[in-house]
């Protein structure tokens, strides 16, 4: 019984980790400036990215921006966020020398409902931060992913007769026509 439990709980979080890892782009961030109405500079909240948009929700308020009304996204500066854990809790010391985050700013211009242009500037870790613009870049068209049919240093190389020294330039999935 114990080791079924165990077996189950050890499954569901190497699951749940898998799924943390798969997701590509957004995550905590803090709005630093621009000028939306209703989040005012500072606020703490989550950037989503979701099928036809991007939401970023703080508290109560949120703002759903479509893939196509996205002008520019570029990656800003870094910076190191102030660690306050002071001297005398020599107990939380590894927290001001250990395990500090480097944070980026993710820079979006867009155009609301309304035809208005307006911008927005978040801080995320950096690593969401460089998956974020990588993601919004794919869903806005302005970054292609690698296709099947491109030239592989390798074919020159292994030249067999089961693989014809050749790539199929159609998506995978679909089968050739006779």
């Amino acid at each position: 019984m114990r080791i079924g439990l165990l077996l189950l709980l050890t499954g569901g979080a190497a699951l749940a980790g898998a799924n943390a890892g798969a997701s590509a782009g957004g995550g905590p961030a803090v709005y630093v400036i621009g000028n939306l109405d209703g989040i005012s500079p500072g606020s703490e909240g989550i950037l989503v990215l979701d099928e036809g948009r991007a939401i970023f929700r703080s508290g109560k308020a949120g703002i759903a921006i479509r893939y196509q009304d996205i002008r520019n996204a570029e990656l800003g500066t870094k910076l190191n966020p102030p660690v306050d854990a002071p001297f005398y809790k020599f107990w939380q010391l590894p927290r001001r020398f250990l395990g500090r985050t480097v944070h980026q700013m993710l820079m979006l211009e867009f155009v609301n409902k309304d035809g208005n242009g307006q911008s927005m500037t978040l801080e995320l870790e950096e690593a969401e931060a460089v998956d974020t613009l990588a993601a919004l870049e794919f869903k806005t068209g302005k970054r292609h992913r690698a296709t099947n049919g491109e030239a592989w240093w390798g074919d020159s190389l292994w030249k067999t007769p089961e693989n014809h020294n050749t790539v199929s330039a159609e998506p995978l999935g679909n089968a050739p026509n006779p």
